[in-house]
């Protein structure tokens, strides 16, 4: 074991040959526990795998109202004003170099209603923007086969970790020899088929009376659920692995996922985005599954839509980057997952020294892939389509560093575990020539990986 120490952090180092991220989770005492990785471990991308526990405070609210809550003090504090824009004042800042890209800090979401005035209720009664606050973090490094634990002390008041007894857990076995399960029952959705043929219908009308170009449109589903959560997660990063996988637990309730699709990553002032736009679902075999992806490639609806998007994420990109640094790294290139195809393109550009990587979030997000074209237009007509609050569904999920990194995903191919009831989403993209019956099937395809893991009829 290694161990190294500075002004504000301590780093202590082991041999992660006989360990992994589920493992490590596992073995970990606490509460509010978190898991981040990616199926692409293997890759700069996805070569670090992080997880954390006992965060020292959480940044929550709704409705222009921020609640700072310390978990060791008790104390609370209130703010008032625009939730990201809050965020970006509290958040503890630490400035110096780091070989990792996340080393401490918020991780939650935010949810697709922080920037839309609905007028449907939150039923679920969950906060629009969620975060708690990390100083300890554990690292796998899947390149080097090291876990790295990081300790960065922004509160000097809050209470003392213990490095050596968090080392001395990850160490000890487990001593429960089988994980518990859980008990999964169907998805039902929230409106019936007919009623989702008739919003997309109404999006059409909008579309050729050129109000906008595109409205994505998405329908809920829900079952009911009751056993232990994160073994649901581990079924779901099996059967469908994808370049961003989470599980949260924000006490009376969870989030986990594997969505294939960033928001918005900013690591060390560069701004990278990945519009997707384009799906197809994966062939039976290996000659069916060539011929989606061909037909895929070679859509007209599909190129156009993918182009637009990835114009607007351009334009959001062009609000924050230093003049001249925008460039398209990738273009329309075809991503295979477990169960659906996807055009992925990549954008980068450099943050301006005027703003903070929170600026970059805010200029992008929602994305145009969840709500449409015109974004703003796109927004309001879906609330006047759709029958209810979308909460976390197209949303932000992912990480706020201490040192000004960034990543978060887009919140889609996940699921919200509240009150014994699972809840799901999905959406399509309609423009003008969508055909209705094409775009119900795929909202179906887009949930198949989450349908899935119902175990009982």
């Amino acid at each position: 074991m290694i161990e190294q120490e500075n002004y504000r952090t301590t780093v202590k180092k082991l041999n992660g040959d006989s360990l992994t991220p589920i493992l490590i989770f596992q073995r970990l005492k606490g509460k509010r526990k978190f898991l981040l990785e990616s199926a692409a471990k293997f890759q700069e991308e996805g070569r670090y795998s992080m997880i954390g526990v006992n965060p020292i405070k959480s940044y929550s609210g709704s409705d222009n109202k921020l609640i700072e809550k310390q978990f060791f003090t008790g104390k609370e504090y209130s703010y008032e004003g625009d939730l990201l824009l809050l965020l970006k004042r509290v958040m503890p800042r630490i400035t110096g170099p780091s070989e990792f890209p996340f080393t401490g800090g918020a991780v939650g979401y935010i949810s697709y209603n922080t920037a839309v005035n609905s007028q449907h209720p939150n039923t679920l009664n969950i906060p629009s923007v969620n975060f708690f606050i990390y100083e300890t973090l554990i690292i796998f490094d899947h390149l080097q086969d090291e876990v790295i634990i990081i300790h960065t002390e922004v509160n000097p008041e809050q209470q003392k970790v213990d490095l050596d007894y968090l080392v001395k857990e990850i160490q000890t076995p487990l001593t429960d020899k089988e994980e518990k399960g859980y008990v999964l029952s169907s998805f039902t959705s929230d409106i019936s088929k007919e009623q989702f043929l008739k919003q997309i219908e109404k999006a059409k009308s909008y579309i050729l009376d050129k109000k906008v170009s595109q409205i994505v449109i998405s329908r809920q589903q829900q079952a009911t659920y009751s056993g232990n959560a994160f073994s649901i997660y581990r079924k779901l990063r099996k059967q469908n692995p994808s370049p961003y996988m989470y599980y949260m637990d924000f006490d009376d309730h969870i989030v986990l996922g594997t969505s294939p699709e960033s928001l918005i990553k900013v690591t060390d002032d560069v701004i990278t985005v990945n519009p997707i736009g384009g799906t197809r679902k994966r062939g039976m075999n290996e000659a069916e599954d060539q011929l989606l992806a061909k037909e895929l490639l070679n859509n007209a609806k599909e190129q156009n839509e993918h182009g637009m998007l990835l114009e607007v994420a351009k334009k959001d990109l062009l609000q924050v980057i230093q003049p001249g640094t925008l460039q398209v790294k990738q273009y329309m290139k075809l991503e295979r997952y477990e169960h659906v195809m996807h055009l992925v393109s990549t954008i980068q550009g450099k943050l301006s020294p005027v703003y903070h990587s929170l600026d970059a979030l805010m200029s992008t997000y929602p994305a145009g892939a969840i709500t449409g074209l015109s974004k703003r237009t796109a927004i309001e007509l879906i609330d006047q389509i759709e029958t209810a609050h979308r909460n976390i569904f197209g949303g932000a999920i992912g990480y706020i560093g201490f040192n000004g990194n960034i990543d978060f995903a887009i919140t889609i191919r996940s699921m919200l575990l509240k009150d014994g009831i699972a809840y799901i989403q999905s959406g399509a993209g309609i423009v003008e020539d969508s055909e209705v019956e094409r775009e119900f099937e795929e909202t179906i395809e887009k949930t198949n990986s989450l349908t899935a893991l119902s175990n009982v009829e």
